[in-house]
C-alpha cells in the first residue's frame, strides 16, 4: 500500500505548501514522476504520522527517506519498522541502523526559487571551467559537515540509549545534499575533503592534502578529514547523493515509460575509468537510469563495526574506502558526475559536443 502523498491534510494551508510538493501536485504533464513516488512510498510506515505533513511543507526530508526506503527494499533489505528510532532498522542480509539527513542552504542563502538558466547551465561546467570553485566546495564542505554532525551528536546522546540500539550494530549517515543552489554539482568532491581531507583542485586535476578549510565568509575553521582518525568510529560509513532531486523521478519515468506526455530530454555525464574519461548518457528505456544510481558510500576505515561491501553488491550504489590513506572505488556503474534536465526543444546535438569538449579536453 502506498501513502497519500497528495491528500488534502486538514490544518494545512496552500500557502504553508513546498514549491517543489504544488509543482509535482500541480503539473499535469508529471503523471510518470508522480507514479515513481509512489513506487517508492509503497509499503512504508508513517510511524509518527507526520511524514506526509512533512513531505507537503518541507519536502527534502521526507523525498529523501522514500527514496532510501525505496533503493533499500530494491537490495532485498529488511527493515524493521516496530521502533520510532533511528529512521532504518536494517535486519537482514546484516544488521545496520541508518539515519537519514539532509544539508539544506543555510539561513540567509540564495534559495532555490532563485535558480535561473545560468545555475541550469552550470550542471554542464567541469570544475575547472566553473566560476568560484573553491567558494562552492567550501560551501559545500560545510553543509554536509553540519548535517553530520548533527546526526552524530544524535547517535551518541539518544540513540545510542535504546536498548534495541546495540553497540555492536553498524550505525550509518545517510545525506542528501540540498545545500546550495546548484547542489547538484556537488559530485563527490565535498564528502572526499570533509571525510578523507582530500581537498580537489581543479588545476591540476588532483587532491591536497588538507586538514581544515576556512568556514566561508567567516574566520572560523571546519576540522577536515573527519574520518582518519578513530573520533568518529561509531560512525560505519556515510551514504551520499547530490543528485536526488525531481530531475531523478524525470530520469526514472524516461527510463521506464511511465509518462503519458513525456516532453523533457534528460542527460547524465559519468566519469568512467577509461578514456574518454567523461562519457554522456542519454537516458531512455534502452539506456535507463537505475535507482541506486547517484548514490555513494563512503567507509570509515576507523569504523569500530564495518560494513560489509558485499551487501550492495546487487545496487548501482559507488563505493569508496581510503585505507591505508590509498583511495580506491567500486561500483558496478560508472558514477554520476551531473544530471541535465531540459525541455526536448532545446536540447541538441551540439550541447553533447560542447560537454565533451569542456569535460576531456
Amino acid at each position: 500500500m502506498t501513502l497519500d502523498l497528495f491528500d488534502k491534510l486538514a490544518g494545512v494551508k496552500e500557502s504553508n505548501l513546498h514549491k517543489k510538493f504544488k509543482f509535482l501536485r500541480d503539473n499535469i504533464l508529471l503523471d510518470g514522476e508522480r507514479k515513481i513516488l509512489a513506487s517508492w512510498t509503497d509499503g512504508f510506515i508513517d510511524r509518527d504520522n507526520k511524514i506526509v505533513k512533512e513531505f507537503q511543507t518541507a519536502f527534502h526530508s521526507s523525498f529523501w527517506e522514500f527514496y532510501l526506503y525505496k533503493v533499500f527494499k530494491d537490495a532485498g533489505f529488511s527493515i524493521d519498522f516496530s521502533k520510532d528510532r533511528p529512521d532504518f532498522i536494517i535486519n537482514s542480509p546484516t544488521e545496520i541502523n541508518i539515519e537519514a539527513v539532509v544539508a539544506n542552504i543555510k539561513q540567509g542563502g540564495i534559495g532555490e526559487e532563485h535558480r535561473n538558466i545560468d545555475n541550469i547551465l552550470s550542471m554542464l561546467e567541469p570544475p575547472h571551467l566553473q566560476e568560484n570553485y573553491k567558494e562552492f566546495l567550501d560551501e559545500a564542505i560545510a553543509r554536509n559537515s553540519s548535517a553530520i554532525l548533527k546526526k552524530s551528536d544524535k547517535y551518541k546522546d539518544s540513540y545510542s540509549s535504546c536498548p534495541w540500539v546495540k553497540s555492536e550494530t553498524p550505525f550509518v549517515v545517510a545525506l542528501s545534499s540540498y545545500g546550495q543552489i546548484d547542489y547538484g554539482r556537488e559530485y563527490y568532491y565535498p564528502l572526499l575533503a570533509l571525510l578523507y581531507g582530500l581537498y580537489f583542485n581543479p588545476s591540476k586535476n588532483d587532491f591536497d592534502i588538507v586538514t581544515e578549510i576556512k568556514k566561508p565568509k567567516t574566520t572560523s575553521s571546519i576540522p577536515v578529514g573527519i574520518f582518519n582518525d578513530n573520533s568518529m568510529s561509531h560512525i560505519s560509513a556515510i551514504i551520499f547523493s547530490c543528485t536526488t532531486t525531481l530531475g531523478k523521478l524525470t530520469s526514472l519515468s524516461i527510463s521506464q515509460s511511465l509518462s503519458t506526455h513525456q516532453l523533457n530530454t534528460v542527460m547524465i555525464i559519468r566519469e568512467d575509468d577509461e578514456a574518454p574519461i567523461y562519457k554522456t548518457q542519454i537516458v531512455s528505456p534502452n539506456n535507463p537510469e537505475e535507482i541506486s544510481d547517484g548514490l555513494f558510500i563512503f567507509h570509515n576505515p576507523f569504523a569500530r563495526n564495518s560494513i560489509p561491501k558485499e551487501i550492495f553488491k546487487t545496487t548501482n550504489i559507488f563505493q569508496i574506502t581510503f585505507e591505508n590513506r590509498k583511495l580506491a572505488f567500486e561500483g558496478e556503474n560508472s558514477p554520476i558526475v551531473s544530471r541535465f534536465n531540459i525541455p526536448q526543444m532545446l536540447f541538441s546535438n551540439h550541447i553533447i559536443h560542447n560537454i565533451n569538449k569542456k569535460f576531456n579536453g
